[in-house]
């Protein structure tokens, strides 16, 4: 709030009242000058938010602290005692953003009032405006001005901070001085040793060039590794009701999980059918179906609940009194939705293609193999080399001159591909191959370029016994090896014999705070990948794997961003958004009013930016 001086006192019609009136608001011609030296508070500088103050109770407190304080502030940020009747955390932050507040003491405003009558400053401990704000003690300029006796409110995570900050600072500050300055509770840096090196099958004189002979030992800051023993969620501090998945817990298989899978048949038909907006209203419906933690077995437990309107309701209602629901059923059995649904199961083929396919009288897989000429997929494999498929001519371009993925797709020549790996790629990956990949990934990428970090995100995060397909984030300590990383990694991996198509293999480019669509500035290559013969795991089977490199300073971001779902995303967008002013996608985090990008420097830190309550990925499948 911008700086604004009280208005005077209104007059007062009897000679009583001005008399008081002058005695307490003396007129600037009768206030006596008091030295510095004189002041109760001459070393500290205060800030008055005048939220929920009356004029009266304002143009007191401006008269205690010009009086006896070294000077009242016009910016927080200069302050060392910021004084307010705001108690809530979401009042005071449209006034003083919380990572400031931090470093303050925020103090009520008898504080001001009872550290004059002292005639120096006092203890904070009585006066703190928040309950959430314990660093007010430890900010307290009484605190400051000898040597310190407050108790720590939390003492096991500063002696872990301080370890953390001590065994990380060497690292962190030679590499990136711009990451965020607030330490992550996370135990001192992992050192990582290269193991040696395994015979190539392909391309042994190439990959011997590129690749060090002697392995480096590269030290990983704290920050980029994950939290040992993992954050527990405190399920009782989220809110199944909240009109937000973010603030809700939903768990792999619900309680109602069955009546979930219902309303989805509807709720795909709907997408399947180019009607998005039916589709969402399903989606948020079935998003909080999945996170209502007790079995419903009445209608009246959900008509109270968010998205449940007279519609999803009747649904409900069908659904506990028959144990299905006709539309679904009915949905289920139609020709149309069998055939839509298997088009739009080969990867590359969206909706709107689904629905042109069908309307040329196309209804097997066996007429798509026709349609797009699968035969010529035999003939670009014998060539031995890797196939690069990316769309010709976008027909969409977004900011920037990016084309927009869910107009353009991936072509025709994509489509090709897919539906002559259909086999393979239909196939689910167990739980235990996709670990297996993604050791298999990490040995390659640390013969590369030792000292990377990664994590598998989707669906596997989340808890899935069986995926579609696998998705890796990865990152390096040192920006400049993190760029350009993902081109060179793809070409090892096919020359190793590992990946055999890349459908998109896209490099760096900056963040774009005017961008409009959620495809973000990472370096990504989605790729079709197969095990090497060695792996005990391997079978021949080709699998989907996209890998995703980001720089270290938005690398956690990146990881909530394809840890899914995607409801969960949609509504951590909306959130960061509508209550927090903030945009958020896989690649960053902005702050909309100055563009200001942010770098949480764990996972747990972009929850505590927004002012969410931890949610652990397992309990994030908001989605069916």
């Amino acid at each position: 709030m911008p700086f604004k001086r009280p208005a005077p006192l209104p007059s007062q019609s009897s000679s009583q009242s001005q008399s008081e009136s002058s005695m307490l608001y003396p007129t600037p011609s009768k206030r006596p000058r008091i030295s510095s030296s004189a002041k109760a508070l001459q070393d500290v500088k205060i800030y008055i938010v005048q939220a929920k103050l009356d004029v009266a109770t304002i143009s007191e407190l401006y008269m205690l602290a010009e009086r006896n304080a070294d000077a009242v502030c016009r910016d927080p940020e200069d302050a060392d005692v910021i004084v307010t009747a705001v108690h809530m955390r979401r009042r005071l932050e449209r006034h003083v953003p919380w990572k400031l507040a931090k470093t303050k003491a925020i103090v009520t405003t008898d504080w001001l009032r009872d550290s004059v009558k002292a005639g120096k400053p006092l203890p904070c401990d009585r006066y703190v405006a928040l309950e959430d704000l314990h660093e007010t003690v430890r900010n307290c300029p009484d605190c400051k001005d000898k040597p310190c006796t407050c108790p720590d409110p939390n003492p096991s995570l500063a002696t872990s901070r301080s370890a953390s900050l001590t065994s990380v600072s060497i690292v962190s500050t030679s590499i990136r001085p711009s990451l965020s300055s607030s330490p992550a509770p996370i135990p001192g840096p992992a050192t990582v040793k290269s193991e040696p090196q395994r015979a190539p099958s392909q391309g042994a004189a190439e990959a011997a060039a590129e690749t060090p002979s002697v392995k480096e030992t590269v030290e990983i800051p704290a920050y980029l590794l994950p939290p040992d023993p993992p954050i527990p969620t405190n399920v009782e501090r989220l809110d199944y009701k909240s009109r937000f998945a973010c603030q809700r817990a939903s768990p792999l298989v619900c309680p109602n999980q069955a009546l979930a899978e219902e309303l989805n048949i509807i709720c795909k038909s709907r997408a399947l059918e180019g009607e998005a907006r039916s589709a969402l209203s399903y989606e948020r419906a079935i998003s909080v179906v999945k996170a209502y933690p007790y079995n419903i077995t009445s209608v009246n437990q959900v008509q109270k609940l968010p998205y449940i309107g007279t519609k999803i309701s009747g649904l409900v209602e069908e659904y506990l009194d028959t144990g299905r629901i006709y539309e679904a059923q009915t949905t289920l059995s139609s020709t149309r939705y069998q055939t839509l649904s298997l088009f739009s199961s080969i990867y590359g083929i969206g909706p709107n293609t689904a629905q042109r396919l069908y309307a040329l009288g196309l209804r097997t897989l066996e007429d798509l193999e026709i349609y797009y000429g699968v035969d010529s997929v035999k003939d670009m494999e014998a060539s031995g080399q890797i196939i690069e498929v990316e769309p010709a001519h976008p027909r969409g371009r977004g900011p920037g001159g990016h084309a927009h993925e869910s107009e353009v797709g991936l072509g025709d020549n994509w489509v090709r591909i897919a539906l002559g790996l259909r086999e393979d790629l239909a196939k689910k990956i167990p739980r235990a191959e996709v670990k297996e990949m993604g050791d298999v990934v990490m040995r390659e990428l640390d013969e590369l370029e030792p000292g990377c970090v990664s994590t598998i995100v989707g669906g596997y995060r989340r808890g899935k016994q069986e995926s579609n397909d696998v998705d890796m984030v990865f990152t390096h300590p040192d920006p400049s090896k993190a760029k350009g990383l993902c081109k060179r990694f793809v070409r090892r991996l096919h020359e190793r014999g590992m990946v055999t198509h890349v459908m998109h293999l896209s490099g760096f480019h900056a963040h774009n705070t005017l961008r409009m669509t959620h495809w973000d500035s990472l370096e990504k290559a989605l790729t079709v990948f197969i095990l090497p013969p060695s792996s005990p795991h391997a079978q021949g089977i080709r699998r989907r794997l996209d890998l995703i490199f980001a720089q270290p300073e938005v690398y956690w971001t990146a990881v909530i961003g394809w840890s899914g779902s995607v409801m969960f995303q949609r509504d951590l967008r909306e959130w960061a958004k509508k209550k927090c002013g903030m945009k958020f996608d896989s690649s960053g985090i902005t702050r909309r009013y100055d563009s200001k990008q942010l770098y949480p420097k764990t996972e747990k830190e972009v929850f505590d930016l927004f002012g969410l309550e931890w949610v652990d990925p397992t309990l994030r499948n908001a989605d069916v």
